[in-house]
């Protein structure tokens, strides 16, 4: 039986094709995790999934192991899991986020789904200069925006709300409705008083303040993979609330959404959960640029240029939802201009899965076979 899951990442071709040429030999396909795990014997069985920029294998050979290998020949940038980062928090806390996967009147069972809506993080652009280039731009990123939001009071969910009423003092509220600057409908968090809301729950202080505190420093005193981990840790823990409570998530999430959009102005170009881009300096962002949680730094300037989609710093390498900065780097190595080049696509992966073959090759490559297992990434 799976007890938990260890994850390797592995960075050797011919290693990861012995794992898959193993169980195509010995292991028997399953249509999917979840399915081989309520097998009698779910040891026998294997999931291979190929997404975009990587391929997952998960089987069972002593321990049962996910096994990742990068397509795109990029470094794995995960370096901790949802889960580790989620039990860490718990620990610090004293298991601060309570399980309401339990409560049927939240969770629905059958579909594995909340009933009472989510939130995601704030993505903005203006769209009055969608296509531009623009000179004397400024990157306003809040120091560990998470971490300011968690040390603030949070809603008591381990009792059960008070529905279709009010907000009082000392309360939080939560509604599925639109608001500020996205068009989706979200289960914001409410914390003023008077205020119509589908849930309440009392407001208490925050359990999480250790946990904030303690990342925050190590991030700060960390450089390199260290740094990334320590990073990961707090932004994992924070979406693998989501799993247990929309409520804290809510609370936790609509804070920074709230922070970030009372600070935008005609001159915003763009803005996202912890971070405000504009056109011109912002003296009122400039007197709250301090080196604590909560303050801001000045992380870019000069020239940038957005689509819609994604954006670029000066002809940095460009940031852009669902492409791989490693595609950028294969298919444009002189350069990429995010308004007059064309996105790369999976076919600037450095390795593709060869279905036919049972095994990952060298993408448009012409090296014979044993050349192909001498390359480590």
């Amino acid at each position: 039986m799976f007890k938990g899951k260890k994850i390797v990442y592995v960075f050797d071709v011919k290693e990861m094709n012995d794992h898959i040429n193993f169980c195509l030999n010995y292991r028997v396909e399953a249509p999917s995790e979840a399915w081989a795990r309520e097998q009698t014997n779910p040891q026998l069985y294997y999931t291979l999934e190929i997404k975009y920029t990587r391929i997952i294998l998960r089987y069972t050979y002593l321990t049962y192991t996910e096994y990742i290998f990068q397509l795109d020949g990029s470094e794995h940038s995960q370096t901790v899991s949802g889960m580790r980062a989620f039990n860490t928090l718990q620990r610090m806390s004293h298991k601060g986020v309570p399980d309401l996967t339990k409560n049927e009147v939240l969770f629905d069972n059958k579909y594995n789904e909340w009933k009472v809506g989510n939130i995601g993080g704030l993505i903005y652009f203006n769209p009055n200069h969608i296509g531009e280039r623009l000179d004397n731009c400024y990157e306003y990123d809040m120091n560990n925006a998470y971490s300011w939001a968690m040390e603030q009071p949070i809603p008591n969910t381990k009792v059960m709300p008070r529905t279709m009423d009010k907000t009082k003092k000392g309360e939080i509220g939560f509604r599925v409705e639109q608001r500020g600057l996205s068009e989706d409908m979200c289960l914001y968090a409410v914390f003023e008083e008077g205020v119509y809301c589908e849930y309440i729950y009392p407001a208490i202080e925050s359990p999480f303040i250790k946990f904030a505190k303690h990342f925050y420093k190590m991030r700060t005193e960390s450089t390199g993979r260290d740094k990334e981990k320590y990073k990961q840790m707090q932004n994992y823990a924070i979406g693998y609330i989501r799993r247990k409570n929309p409520f804290i998530h809510s609370c936790i999430l609509s804070r920074c959404r709230y922070y970030i959009e009372s600070l935008v102005d005609d001159n915003t170009l763009y803005c996202n959960t912890d971070s405000i881009i504009s056109y011109g300096k912002r003296p009122d962002i400039d007197a709250l640029i301090k080196n604590e949680i909560g303050g801001f730094k000045i992380k870019h300037k000069g020239q940038f240029a957005y689509n819609g989609s994604g954006y670029q710093w000066n002809k940095e390498q460009p940031s852009i939802r669902g492409r791989s900065k490693q595609w950028f780097k294969s298919a444009y190595p002189n350069g990429f201009d995010i308004l007059t080049d064309t996105l790369p696509f999976i076919e600037a992966n450095i390795y593709i899965y060869n279905k036919e073959k049972g095994r990952i090759e060298r993408n448009g490559s012409t090296k014979t076979e044993s050349e192909e297992e001498q390359i480590i990434l």
